[in-house]
């Protein structure tokens, strides 16, 4: 008879390409020896659950018609978890052997959500390094274990009951899964970062991909610090500064990486150029974004009342 799952393991999935079987691969090969289900939710045009059943025929999938945003795939997954935890990450993440069991561990410590590392799955491109130092500085295997206000949803743990008190992910650009954490942490929860569970993050490595993604990072950060306490929400009350931000994340961003790992600095150093543009990207998504978003301070977080309960 088949066990009724323990965890459950959401991938959120948009023309995901090999690499969701990289991730999949290693999801079937976890150290933590627990009845566990794993849910794809697809929004790509053409579906990719056959591909997908064809190879890992355990792994459910839902395709959904048009584009979704991640964050409302996430939560379409996790309302079908049946799990006590769910577990997330995205199509281009590859799990540590060992990445289920360090989370799983805290949860069983008493830690409601739990996040891990990410790893830089693109050493060897000046591109991929450059967006993995700018978009992953804070969640570096380096970083000291402990407390944090937020953490990236692609490598997240949450246990079902937090679900019932804050609700799901937002339907939003960049940045839902910061909002969703905010909720955490006002409800008085805690957010606990464990190094050791591990995911590699394959880092886009095109140039203009590169800046295309730091601005739509700009564009969700304008509206995260509208709604949350993040560091850098003075920029929203004060927009004249805002100019600033390449500097002010530079030496947020250079303070982190030198208490975490002096190589990572000297790294970040070397690439500054590259960084530096990117930074300037961010910036202008920074600006553009309240006209961008389709979304008004007066409409809040949630689109919809289903995004509530």
């Amino acid at each position: 008879m088949k066990q009724h799952p323990k965890i459950t393991v959401v991938i959120p999935s948009y023309k995901p390409g090999e690499m969701i079987f990289q991730c999949l691969d290693a999801l079937m090969h976890q150290s933590l020896d627990i009845a566990r289900e794993i849910i794809v939710v697809d929004s790509s045009p053409e579906d990719i659950g056959p591909a997908i059943r064809n190879v890992h025929p355990e792994v459910q999938t839902i395709h959904l018609e048009g584009r979704t945003l991640s964050g409302r795939a996430r939560s379409i997954g996790a309302r079908m978890a049946k799990g006590d935890v769910v577990f997330f990450t995205d199509t281009d993440c590859v799990p540590d052997r060992d990445w289920l069991k360090e989370l799983w561990t805290y949860h069983q410590a008493g830690h409601p959500v739990v996040g891990g590392s990410v790893v830089n799955g693109t050493p060897r491109s000046i591109v991929g390094t450059a967006e993995y130092l700018l978009e992953f500085n804070e969640m570096n295997p380096w970083a000291g274990a402990g407390e944090v206000q937020a953490h990236p949803s692609c490598n997240l743990s949450v246990h079902r009951r937090i679900f019932d008190a804050v609700g799901y992910f937002p339907d939003f650009m960049k940045g839902e899964d910061t909002i969703f954490c905010d909720r955490i942490v006002c409800r008085g929860e805690t957010i606990y970062f464990n190094p050791r569970a591990k995911i590699v993050h394959k880092n886009r490595q095109g140039f203009v991909h590169y800046l295309k993604n730091q601005v739509a990072l700009g564009e969700g950060s304008i509206e995260t610090r509208r709604r949350t306490k993040r560091h850098g929400h003075f920029l929203v009350k004060y927009p004249v500064l805002v100019p600033f931000i390449p500097v002010y994340r530079t030496l947020i961003i250079g303070k982190r990486l030198v208490q975490s790992r002096v190589t990572l600095f000297l790294l970040y150093l070397g690439l500054y150029p590259l960084i530096f543009l990117g930074l300037v990207a961010y910036t202008w998504g920074f600006i553009r974004g309240p006209y961008r978003s389709g979304l008004s301070t007066e409409r809040g977080i949630w689109n919809s009342k289903e995004e509530r309960h």
